[in-house]
């Protein structure tokens, strides 16, 4: 899941033939789909990097059922550098990038 300023971009990644761990085999074969965010699990992403002062963050979850309920999602981390651009909705994201570096702000010139 990749969270850029208030956005959400949330991808559920499966290796095809099932494994656990998806890293270890032909990255050009998973198979992605967009996921729908519980909004619990959501405002916990937006207060976790509230309260580390970061605007962007990549997190890691295991998910268990069919994603619907809060308790179906387990955070493993969040990378404050994590890398986006491999990802189906890599443009929506680096368009969520362009769009928080160019609002201006409150007494900044």
């Amino acid at each position: 899941m990749t969270v850029v300023g208030r956005r959400v971009f949330a991808q559920q990644v499966t290796a095809p033939d099932g494994a656990l761990d998806w890293r270890r085999g032909d990255w050009n074969a998973l198979l992605h789909a967009p996921l729908t965010v519980p909004p619990p699990v959501e405002a916990a992403l937006h207060a976790y990097l509230a309260s580390s002062g970061l605007v962007f963050g990549c997190f890691d979850f295991a998910l268990t059922g069919d994603g619907d309920a809060p308790d179906h999602w387990t955070a493993i981390e969040c990378n404050p550098n994590g890398q986006w651009g491999w990802l189906p909705d890599a443009a929506d994201i680096t368009e969520a990038f362009a769009d928080l570096l160019t609002v201006e702000r409150k007494g900044c010139s």
